[in-house]
């Protein structure tokens, strides 16, 4: 059902150009896209030995930027030749290989807890709060970068956009395979600390002194950042919770990481206009980071405590 809203959302984008309607479609895939997450990640883990959660979420996380990446240079490059509707029909066709593709996946029997109210107290458990705001943290990234694509598109076109864009996702899905193998040996807590202790002194030298150097090392601590934290949390998701009530920490888990790419929309953008450019952003986010660096030190002694 989750996977459905994709395509949906997709025809509906191509049949009409009604805002109103494109925004309730939007809607309904928001709810889809939410049960998706939710759902393959918990199948992920379950699939998975304890053991090799990390491995299990690096790979899950590498073929999601993988698809991103391929996303982005083909859609791309199909509207910059032949138009909007034509890239959007071809998104159509691709989902729906997907759509397919989820109906063989093995079911495997896991009671499940269906109480609400679980999700609800797992958000209060000091574990998933700061795993929760490792997720809003390293969602900013993501949201900044979105919010710079309308920018470039109108500047440059689709193609300029789509072959400086696919490089971002394609250094996330490498580090995600990598990440899943170092979280696995070394932990999770020192994984997420080495990952948000980088991106705060490429972003806090973006800021102080803004030269090329500068800036394509943050770009570098960010993907690493990227690629690191989702799988490292995923892995301590499975660490922590029993497979009957995983999907609920998920839930309790999802709601700050898709709330940071909201607020990072807005809030990059209009720190931009406050501040005359990014190199304030940089600052402030550069100490949002160090923070997180500083919250996963107690992490490490208490990463695999029963929530």
């Amino acid at each position: 059902m989750g996977s459905l809203t994709y395509s949906g959302f997709v025809l509906v984008l191509y049949l009409t150009k009604q805002y109103p309607l494109i925004i309730l479609a939007s809607l309904v895939w928001g709810w889809g896209a939410a049960a998706l997450w939710i759902t393959s990640s918990t199948q992920v883990l379950d699939a998975a030995k304890m053991s090799k959660y990390g491995m299990a979420s690096g790979i899950f996380y590498c073929a999601t930027h993988l698809g991103f990446a391929l996303g982005v240079f083909t859609l791309g490059n199909v509207g910059e030749r032949w138009g909007l509707d034509y890239s959007v029909l071809t998104a159509f066709f691709a989902i729906l290989v997907g759509n397919v593709a989820i109906l063989l996946v093995p079911k495997k029997k896991v009671k499940r807890e269906f109480d609400i109210r679980i999700a609800f107290s797992m958000m209060l458990d000091p574990k998933i709060k700061i795993v929760g705001f490792y997720l809003f943290a390293s969602s900013l990234s993501f949201g900044l970068m979105l919010g710079a694509f309308t920018g470039v598109a109108k500047e440059h076109g689709l193609a300029y956009l789509a072959g400086a864009a696919v490089f971002a996702p394609i250094a996330r899905a490498i580090l995600s395979l990598v990440g899943g193998f170092v979280s696995d040996k070394l932990g999770r807590g020192k994984t997420l600390f080495i990952s948000f202790a980088v991106s705060f002194i490429g972003l806090l030298l973006a800021g102080l002194w803004s030269n090329r150097a500068t800036l394509a090392f943050s770009a570098l601590s960010l993907g690493l950042q990227g690629g690191l934290v989702p799988v490292a949390a995923m892995a301590i998701i499975g660490d922590s919770i029993s497979p009957e009530r995983r999907h609920l920490g998920f839930s309790a888990t999802f709601v700050w990481r898709d709330l940071g790419v909201v607020v990072s929309l807005f809030l990059g953008q209009y720190l931009s206009s406050v501040m005359g450019g990014f190199k304030g952003t940089f600052l402030i986010f550069s100490a949002i980071f160090m923070i997180c660096a500083i919250l996963s030190l107690p992490l490490i002694k208490h990463e695999k405590n029963a929530i």
